[in-house]
């Protein structure tokens, strides 16, 4: 239990803002970032996996966007 409360107070533990970035750019990249932290820097990771998934769900909507007003 006191391994966990340390981990979530831990300040070296946050994920820099241009990993952010490219987790959010380049999903993949944030699948990475997760696997390679998800161990022993979990806040890291769980960073990485929600710029991941924001980053793909963005794209989604922008393709469905440019198919919609492709065909106009």
């Amino acid at each position: 239990m006191s391994d966990q409360i340390n981990q979530q107070n831990n300040p070296e533990d946050e994920l820099s803002t241009g990993l952010k970035v490219l987790s959010f750019c380049i999903p993949l990249a944030g699948a990475v970032i997760y696997f390679m932290n998800k161990t022993d820097n979990p806040n890291k990771a769980k960073t990485a996996c929600y710029a991941a998934l924001i980053g793909m769900g963005v794209g989604i909507v922008l393709q469905i966007i440019a198919t919609v007003a492709g065909g106009m």
